[in-house]
């Protein structure tokens, strides 16, 4: 993996996507118009925030930025991503997942023709996308005010797999399908808001890695 690509310069691309988009996603906010202000805080947070923990592991550094989003109390958005950090970052450290092997698999993904990761455990890779997908429940729980444990139930996973037939539907590149399944399947996906910063964030991450 590229040294340039650690959890410092992947949140640093959502900043720049962030900056850009800054404007009209004020304006998609129609109840208080900052969403925009709002995300644009979050990652620049979140970019101290992985620079303090640069030599840290992946889950502490994660676990770090979901901290440090939580003192935002008057961001409603940074609440909502610092239970998402954490979710995730405890998934992570459950099954001792890297950035290094996070980048391949999303590599792989993106890029399968080009993929230089046939070869690679195909049992390791289970293990990351059980990761992502039981953090993505327990975010959806823990959003809704339910228990949260780890688990994945048919129906979550029969409602990520028609967000991803949506995702196909409205078409684009497997990056975007992607980042349209992960927002839909999501808290981020309840308003309409924060479903447009979403895809936007996610993308830009994705595209970091890729």
């Amino acid at each position: 993996m590229p040294p340039s690509i650690d959890l410092t310069a992947l949140f640093q691309a959502g900043v720049a996507v962030l900056i850009q988009e800054r404007d009209s996603l004020n304006q998609a906010d129609d109840a208080n118009h900052n969403h925009g202000d709002h995300m644009l805080e979050i990652f620049q947070l979140a970019v101290r925030a992985a620079s303090e923990k640069r030599d840290s592991d992946l889950a502490d550094a994660m676990l770090y930025a979901s901290d440090q989003l939580r003192l935002l109390s008057d961001n409603g958005s940074a609440q909502v991503y610092a239970r998402g950090l954490a979710l995730l970052a405890e998934q992570f450290r459950s099954r001792q997942i890297t950035l290094e092997e996070l980048v391949p698999y999303v590599r792989a993904y993106l890029h399968p023709e080009q993929s230089e990761e046939k070869g690679r455990d195909q049992a390791r890779s289970g293990e990351i996308l059980k990761a992502m997908l039981s953090a993505l429940a327990d975010w959806e729980h823990a959003e809704a005010g339910k228990a949260t444990d780890g688990g994945l139930d048919m129906g979550y996973l029969f409602g990520v797999g028609m967000a991803y037939l949506q995702a196909k539907q409205q078409g684009g590149d497997r990056l975007h399908i992607l980042a349209e399944t992960v927002v839909s399947a999501s808290p981020l996906g309840r308003i309409p808001y924060r479903h447009r910063s979403g895809v936007l964030v996610i993308s830009s991450l994705l595209q970091a890695m890729g």
